[in-house]
């Protein structure tokens, strides 16, 4: 009965990817987790996930600073042109009220 369902999991695993990713990744650690082991290796491959993560967050907040940035030159020009339109009709108000007493 063993052999049946090593040959049912070999199947299962050659059709369905994800199954043959399940056993590599496996919850004992023994598919040669370097970290895991702990050591020399898994000092240095910590030491290199935690300077990659470290870096990609750099970045990501580089790039959100960047963005917020140009949202606030934007913004700061409509701004000015809100400002000149608002000025122009007023103007053009003033002008008016002017034309109304003459």
């Amino acid at each position: 009965m063993a052999l049946t369902r090593s040959v049912v999991a070999l199947k299962l695993s050659r059709n369905l990817p994800i199954m043959s990713r399940l056993a590599y990744y496996s919850k004992d650690g023994g598919a040669g987790a370097i970290r895991e082991a702990g050591g020399t290796f898994g000092k240095k491959e910590a030491a290199d996930e935690e300077r990659y993560f470290r870096k990609m967050q750099t970045e990501q907040l580089k790039s959100l600073k960047e963005h917020l940035d140009e949202e606030i030159t934007f913004h700061q020009q409509r701004m000015k042109e809100h400002q000149d339109a608002i000025a122009t009709h007023q103007k053009r108000i003033a002008e008016l009220e002017q034309k109304k007493k003459a």
